[in-house]
């Protein structure tokens, strides 16, 4: 499952091997002054929307990857099924994505990670 982490003043999401590999993307790194906002959420996979491009995606299991939506909206995914997830909102003018949602055993301690580290 994705990590997020904080260093220096630079959010890191680290992915695991395998979700590299699912996602055909590196680890994310953006400034932590990008961060928006960041709300948790029950089901992760409701905020998922667009179309995969590219990444893996078994409906109602895991998503990895890049969403793209309609007016040129991105959003980074790494969802499963039976997690509860968090949603970040990225400044796009400094991140490539405007949002990364992801599956965490501890939304709220991202969520604190965040907002702790502004």
């Amino acid at each position: 499952m994705a990590q997020i982490k904080i260093e220096d003043d630079t959010v890191v999401i680290c992915l695991s091997r395998a979700e590299k590999f699912g996602a055909l993307h590196g680890d994310l790194h953006f400034p932590r002054s990008a961060v928006m906002g960041a709300r948790i959420v029950e089901k992760p996979f409701a905020e998922i929307q667009g179309f995969r491009s590219p990444g893996t995606r078994v409906p109602g299991i895991m998503a990895l990857g890049t969403w793209r939506r309609r007016g040129g909206g991105r959003d980074f995914v790494a969802v499963y099924r039976g997690e509860r997830g968090i949603v970040v909102e990225v400044d796009p003018n400094a991140a490539s994505f405007q949002r990364v949602i992801l599956s965490s055993k501890d939304p709220d301690g991202v969520r604190t990670l965040l907002t702790a580290a502004a």
